[in-house]
């Protein structure tokens, strides 16, 4: 976890300023979207598996880990706070 920690704190950066700029709050922000939706709770600042509600333990994020890096690194996780936002605000509608 202390791997993911600098990334998460960005994330957590990027997602406050999307929330000033919006008007609308974000709390979980999408780390892995596959079987599973892999979330981080900026409330709580762990990471969950979203449908179940639960937050992993840390033998799970080790194992997640890398991945979650590698969508980090990619932008795919900055892609799906987008996508959010396109859904959630309406943008590009009309």
């Amino acid at each position: 976890m202390e791997k993911l920690k600098p990334y998460l704190e960005d994330i957590n950066r990027k997602a406050g300023y999307a929330e000033e700029l919006y008007g609308i709050r974000i709390r979980y922000v999408p780390l892995i979207v596959e079987e599973m939706t892999i979330v981080f709770d900026r409330q709580t600042w762990k990471i969950k598996i979203l449908e179940e509600g639960r937050h992993l333990s840390t033998g799970e994020i080790e194992k997640l880990e890398e991945k979650i890096l590698e969508n980090i690194e990619k932008g795919l996780v900055e892609l799906y706070l987008t996508l959010t936002f396109g859904e959630d605000v309406g943008l590009g509608e009309g």
